[in-house]
């Protein structure tokens, strides 16, 4: 996807500041990727013991749904860092907005600045420019059971953390939609950090392009026990045939799949992992970061 994404970022500095005048160009994510919640429970005692299982169970559920590849590989402990997202304490400007920020320490340093909407061309088009060292911008789908969006995002390394939103805007000029609320405080979202612990290696050959899979653990502020788990799979979209109609396909059969896995694994009002920890009550906010 590489060729298109820089053409298109080509075609977006040109067209720069014409946009009102100028039909904007077609927009071609880089990926998509497929997630759902799960019970955390089940990963208290022994992840790896739960991961496997659980890799049986995905199995067995598309077994059921009569999918023509299989899942190779099993789980393994993979990345861990620490995440904490930042908005404004009891308004929830950014998010509001449809923006949000994370920074990640760990087996990564960096900050991301993301735009989420439904609208594909909305996502692509809103500026989410940084001015940091080593940026990376993409255009991913994001799909839960809870809805799709276009996610569009920046991150770079990480050298400060914003305490207000002029701060954010230096980080990231694309931010300057947020000027208005220059004067805003950024804290912590739920006035927590997250250690996110992921296991990865199952993959499944889906034609065209592989589906990557990937089990996230979050546990609230170095908690023993994780309070949320994520099943996630990631399908890049090939540099040339971008995303055949077997690709897409059999996506939607794995994603058919995790939706209902069976034996107790999937929790009811799924919205992602985002919306969890904004939803999420600390004892610093007893009724919600947002309340």
């Amino acid at each position: 996807m590489m060729k298109r994404t820089v053409l298109s970022l080509l075609t977006a500095t040109v067209l720069l500041g014409a946009t009102a005048s100028h039909a904007n160009t077609p927009a071609y994510v880089d990926s998509k990727e497929y997630k759902v919640l799960l019970d955390a429970s089940r990963f208290a005692s022994n992840p790896t013991t739960a991961a496997a299982q659980l890799l049986k169970d995905v199995s067995t559920r598309l077994a059921a749904l009569k999918f023509d590849k299989t899942i190779s590989g099993n789980f393994s402990a993979g990345d861990r860092d620490t995440l904490a997202y930042y908005d404004t304490p009891h308004s929830c400007s950014l998010l509001g907005r449809g923006y949000t920020v994370r920074t990640r320490a760990g087996d990564h340093s960096d900050i991301q600045f993301k735009f989420r909407h439904p609208d594909e061309e909305l996502s692509y088009w809103t500026d989410v420019s940084g001015a940091g060292k080593n940026k990376e911008t993409k255009l991913e789908t994001d799909v839960t059971p809870g809805g799709l969006v276009l996610a569009h995002s920046t991150k770079q390394d990480a050298t400060t953390t914003p305490t207000t939103v002029s701060a954010l805007v230096k980080l990231f000029p694309g931010a300057s939609a947020l000027s208005d609320i220059s004067t805003a405080s950024l804290s912590p979202v739920a006035g927590v950090t997250v250690t996110q612990q992921e296991y990865d290696g199952p993959e499944a050959d889906i034609g065209e392009s592989v589906a990557e899979f990937t089990l996230t653990l979050w546990y609230v502020n170095n908690a023993a026990t994780p309070a949320l788990a994520e099943l996630s799979f990631r399908v890049e979209a090939d540099e040339d045939k971008y995303f055949t109609t077997p690709v897409l396909t059999r996506s939607q059969t794995l994603n058919k799949a995790i939706g209902a896995i069976g034996n107790n694994w999937n929790i009811a009002n799924d919205g992602g992992k985002t919306s969890w920890l904004y939803a999420y009550r600390s004892s610093a906010y007893p009724n919600g970061f947002c309340n």
